[in-house]
Formats: structure tokens, C-alpha cells, sequence
């Protein structure tokens, strides 16, 4: 399945069990394996996490850093931090990247703040599914 984050709203992170599920009011574009068009939009995506150490949180496989108070360099917040800015409004994905090395994912988003560039890291992706 193939799916495009750019410029989708996103209202809420959620950490589960071994999952991390990013929630999109508007929805987003997906395509089965077809090539087709999934519709109606999908709402879910979900990022299952492979968690060799049980015992380490989940928020240990998501690093977010935002840019600096001078607008020259970036500084990496806590999850805590992260959440408490969705109540400040919808975030948007401006970009996503795939690491081709790797099993992380990155997704650059806008907030509704006046230091608005954050960086979300996602690492130890086992699988990613989107649901209605």
C-alpha cells in the first residue's frame, strides 16, 4: 500500500501497546497494491514498533526536536512537550522521508505556534497500516 502524508492535518499522536497511531481529521490519499485509489480517505495511520526490550517505553522510538528560539539550529523537546502543542491546534505534515538503510521514518510538520518547525523521528518501524 502507498500513501501521502504531504499537507494532510494531523489532531493527535497516540502511543498504544506497540503501536503508534497518528490521527488525521481530514484524512489522507492512499492507493492499494492496485495502484488504485482507496475511498473513502483514511483517517488512521498506524506504525507498529518492534520492541526488543519490552521493558523500554514505547516513546523511546520517537525522537521530535524543533527549531530554536534564534531560528538557526534545532533543539529536541520531550514527547510530554510534543503532545501538550496539539492543544494549540492541528498540526500539518509538510514532509515525510523513508530511510532507505533503515526502518525510520521522518515527518516534518507545521504547528500552530510561532516556532512552528518540528521534526518527528520514528525508528524500529516493523509495519505500517492505514485504517478508516
Amino acid at each position: 500500500m502507498k500513501y501521502q502524508l504531504h499537507d494532510s492535518e494531523i489532531d493527535s499522536f497516540i502511543l498504544e501497546k506497540d503501536s503508534i497511531i497518528l490521527s488525521f481529521p481530514n484524512g489522507f490519499y492512499a492507493e492499494d497494491d492496485n495502484g488504485n485509489e482507496i475511498m473513502p480517505l483514511r483517517h488512521k495511520l498506524v506504525f507498529t514498533i518492534d520492541r526488543t526490550c519490552p521493558d523500554e517505553p514505547l516513546e523511546s522510538s520517537v525522537f521530535i526536536r524543533r527549531i530554536n528560539r534564534r531560528y538557526n539550529g534545532w533543539k529536541d523537546i520531550s514527547f510530554k512537550q510534543f503532545i501538550s502543542l496539539f492543544k494549540k491546534g492541528n498540526m500539518v505534515i509538510h514532509d515525510e522521508y523513508d530511510s532507505k538503510l533503515t526502518n525510520w521514518k521522518m515527518i516534518q510538520l507545521n504547528t500552530s505556534t510561532s516556532r512552528s518547525n518540528i521534526e518527528l523521528f520514528i525508528t524500529d518501524i516493523l509495519d505500517i497500516a492505514c485504517y478508516e
